[in-house]
């Protein structure tokens, strides 16, 4: 299949945990509080004192992306490496200019600074981890983490890497969620069902934001076949306007916020255009909050546990218009896994995850 690429690691960090594991950790919540990641385990090979003036944001990264590489048992010296992020590491970067004004250029830290900007995630993994094959980092919203997963998986095609070590990240920011609180976003309660258009509702609906990292290796599938690797699973970009697939199992990244407009028409045109099998519709917004960047990453390993472990995690109501489309939650491991993530400004990024031997370990 054209652009298909092989899933070898995945590197998770989260509030609920740490591995595969902490995705089926993480259950609805009535409340809508940010959901932290309580602290960051030990990295193998790297000093405490390395990361102490780190950001949470890059902490967050090197962990994931360590768990990834390290799961995958076929290293590549032609590997890329590419960091997804939407807000950045605001924190540190807030720290630098308090001081700044308050104090005066003399008492700006130079570390705060190198260390908030927003390839500092990006250089910190290449230096501590050794991936030095180049790489890029990606600012985008809600569907960043599947737009680079998707380039990634290009380039692999195209022969530019073998391998590719690509994740998102997102750190929770007192700036950046009281930015989105004036907004009315995220906040209150959560929304009847989804897709929950803006324009559709008060405004002030969601599950709140959250934090951590999410790392996946990809490779070629003729490196795969050459070394003898078993992948985890197969993943394949999607072009949007293709939509009669039928896959088993369609995630999407509504979650209440400005996003969904656009979740509902891809929703709307996807179920009018699909003869056949009904699949099930998974929202990953109401188990693991609002992470932007991340969250699409976050339905990207989703996928990948339920085609390559048989996992069926809890269903959310559909929005009334898209309902009759999809059926109700399946009872058998799906073959096929439709990851659809849309971005606030109307951008759409989706891919299919296929069911091949392999167990996460």
């Amino acid at each position: 299949m054209p652009e298909t690429v092989g899933i070898t690691g995945v590197g998770l960090i989260m509030p609920s945990g740490t591995g595969i594991d902490a995705l089926r950790q993480s259950l609805p919540q009535s409340s809508n509080a940010a959901r932290l990641v309580a602290s960051v385990p030990a990295i193998e090979g790297i000093a405490k004192n390395d990361v102490r003036r780190m950001s949470k944001l890059t902490r967050y990264t090197i962990f994931a992306a360590h768990q990834a590489l390290k799961a995958s048992a076929s290293p590549s010296d032609k590997t890329g490496l590419f960091v997804s992020l939407t807000h950045g590491s605001t924190a540190l970067l807030a720290e630098f200019h308090d001081y700044l004004f308050d104090y005066g250029p003399e008492m700006a830290s130079p570390n705060t600074f190198s260390n908030g900007v927003t390839n500092a995630p990006l250089a910190s993994v290449s230096s501590f981890l050794k991936v030095k094959d180049g790489g890029t980092t990606f600012l985008g919203y809600e569907d960043a983490g599947s737009e680079m997963l998707n380039y990634c998986a290009r380039s692999i095609y195209d022969g530019e890497y073998e391998a590719c070590c690509a994740g998102a990240s997102e750190e929770f920011s007192d700036i950046v969620n009281g930015a989105y609180a004036q907004c009315g976003w995220y906040s209150i309660q959560p929304p009847p069902f989804l897709p929950f258009p803006m324009n559709g509702g008060d405004g002030k609906t969601g599950f709140g934001v959250s934090e951590g990292s999410a790392f996946l290796k990809l490779e070629s599938v003729e490196r795969i076949a050459s070394t003898g690797a078993v992948p985890l699973c197969f993943y394949t970009p999607v072009d949007i306007e293709s939509v009669d697939l039928g896959v088993d199992v369609v995630i999407s990244g509504a979650g209440a916020g400005p996003q969904d407009s656009y979740e509902l028409d891809f929703l709307k045109h996807f179920g009018e255009n699909v003869r056949g099998k009904m699949p099930a519709l998974v929202f990953p917004k109401p188990l693991y909050g609002e992470s932007f960047a991340l969250g699409s990453m976050l339905a990207n390993c989703m996928a990948i546990d339920m085609v390559a472990n048989g996992i069926l995690f809890p269903s959310f109501a559909a929005h009334p218009d898209v309902k009759e489309y999809f059926g109700s939650k399946r009872s058998e491991p799906p073959q096929e896994v439709l990851v659809v993530s849309c971005a606030r400004n109307g951008q759409v990024s989706a891919g299919i995850f296929s069911r091949e031997k392999g167990t996460l370990r």
